[in-house]
C-alpha cells in the first residue's frame, strides 16, 4: 500500500521540508534537528474465548498483524500495542503461552515492521530460561529486535502467577529521539519516570491495562517527554505541555475498527504527529529569565515558549528544522528542570549531612 505522505514531508507547523529517514544533524551540536514523529497506538482488546492457549496466542497474533497491515495508511514511525497484547488475559498460563525475545512472534512482527518501515512495540509475556517477564519487545524498521523492556513493578497477582520483576530502565537512541518504555503498574513509582527523564528520554511508551493517568500527565510536563499511553480500551498521548491529544476509546461514537475480522475482539486507532524536540526547564532557575528573553530575541519564530507558572516550569519546542534545542542550550548555557534540581540537591547535601533527599551519586549513571 502506498504511503499516505512522502517520507520527506512538509511539516505543517514549520512549513519546511523535514527529512524523517536519514535525518539532518545540527552543525553546532551534531544532534538531530526538529523531529516530527508519527505515532500510532492500537487499542486492541483481544478476545478470551478460546481455552486452548496456543489457539489464543494464534488469534491474538492474527489480530495484531491484521491491524499492522491497516497501520500502513498512517505511515507511522512507531506503532504501539497494549500490555501483554500477544497473550491477553493469559498470565495464569505462562508456561504455555510465554515466548522468548527474539522468538516466533517477534519474527512475524519484524516482517511487518520492515513492510511499514516503522518501529513496532510488541508487549508480551517473555520466557527467559526458567523465568517469566511481562515485557515489551522493541522491533526496529529493519525487523530486528533492538531491545526489551521488562516491567519493573508487576502486581502482587502477577508475581503470584510467576512473573519476575525487571531490573533496568533502558532507553534507545533512534532518529526520532531517545525512546523509553514503562508498563502499567510501573507508573505508580515516581523513580521510574525520574530515571527515564535522567536518561534523556524524548518519547516514552506506556502499554497498560489502565492506571495513574494523572501522574503520567505530570511526568510528561515535569520531565519534558511525550508519553504514549496504549490500553486495550483506549489510547492517548500526554505532551510536555500537559495536553492530552489523539484520545480514542470505547466511549459513545468513538471511531472503531469494524471492517477487519478480529475474531470477536475490538480495536480503536490513536494517531498523532509529535515534535520530540521539546523539553521542560525550571522556572525557578536563577538565570531563567536572562536566557528566556534571549531565546525569544535570538530565535524568535524558530521556537514556541510555553510557561506554566503554577507548576514552576516552562516548555520550549523547536519548530525550525535548522535549530535544535541542543543548539539553543549550548548557545545560551540553558539548564533543564533536572539540571537545576540536581544543582539544588547537591547544595543541600553540602549544607546538611542528613537530608532525606536522594544524593546525586545514588542516581543511575546516565
Amino acid at each position: 500500500m502506498p504511503r499516505a505522505w512522502p517520507r520527506d514531508r512538509i511539516n505543517p507547523v514549520a512549513r519546511s521540508l523535514v527529512p524523517t529517514g536519514d535525518r539532518a544533524l545540527s552543525p553546532l551540536t551534531d544532534r538531530p534537528t526538529m523531529r516530527p514523529t508519527r505515532v500510532l497506538s492500537i487499542a486492541l482488546h483481544n478476545p478470551t474465548d478460546s481455552d486452548d492457549p496456543a489457539e489464543r496466542v494464534r488469534i491474538n497474533l492474527d489480530n495484531i498483524t491484521a491491524l499492522l497491515e491497516r497501520a500502513a495508511t498512517f505511515d507511522p514511525d512507531f506503532v504501539c500495542l497494549p500490555e501483554a497484547a500477544l497473550q491477553h488475559a493469559s498470565n495464569h498460563l505462562l508456561d504455555d503461552v510465554a515466548q522468548p525475545i527474539p522468538g516466533p512472534a517477534t519474527e512475524v512482527i519484524g516482517e511487518h515492521a520492515r513492510a511499514l518501515d516503522s518501529y513496532v512495540l510488541l508487549p508480551m509475556y517473555e520466557r527467559d530460561g526458567d523465568s517469566f517477564y511481562n515485557a515489551t519487545a522493541l522491533v526496529d524498521p529493519s525487523g530486528e529486535v533492538i531491545g526489551t523492556y521488562r516491567k519493573l513493578a508487576p502486581t502482587l497477582g502477577e508475581m503470584a502467577a510467576g512473573i519476575t520483576p525487571g531490573e533496568e530502565v533502558p532507553v534507545w537512541d533512534t532518529p526520532f529521539g531517545r525512546v523509553g518504555i514503562l508498563i502499567c503498574w510501573d507508573a505508580r513509582y515516581a523513580e521510574v519516570g525520574t530515571e527515564l527523564g535522567a536518561k534523556g528520554a524524548n518519547l516514552v511508551f506506556f502499554p497498560t491495562h489502565g492506571t495513574t493517568h494523572n501522574q503520567l500527565r505530570t511526568w510528561a510536563q515535569y520531565h519534558g517527554y511525550h508519553v504514549v499511553s496504549c490500553d486495550k480500551n483506549d489510547a492517548k498521548v500526554y505532551t510536555p505541555r500537559r495536553e492530552v491529544t489523539a484520545e480514542v476509546g470505547d466511549n459513545w461514537k468513538n471511531p472503531e475498527v469494524e471492517d477487519i475480522d478480529l475474531h470477536g475482539g475490538r480495536a480503536w486507532l490513536s494517531f498523532a504527529e509529535l515534535n520530540t524536540d521539546m523539553k521542560s526547564y525550571a522556572k525557578a532557575s536563577d538565570t531563567v529569565w536572562t536566557w528566556g528573553k534571549e531565546v525569544q530575541r535570538k530565535y524568535g519564530g524558530s521556537v514556541v515558549l510555553d510557561v506554566a507558572p503554577g507548576d514552576g516550569v516552562f516548555v520550549l519546542e523547536s519548530i525550525d528544522e535548522d535549530v535544535s534545542l541542543a543548539d539553543i542550550e549550548a548557545d545560551l548555557e540553558m539548564e533543564t528542570t533536572r539540571g537545576y534540581e540536581d544543582r539544588t540537591r547537591a547544595r543541600i547535601h553540602e549544607t546538611i549531612e542528613d537530608s532525606p533527599l536522594r544524593r546525586l551519586d545514588e542516581w543511575p549513571d546516565v
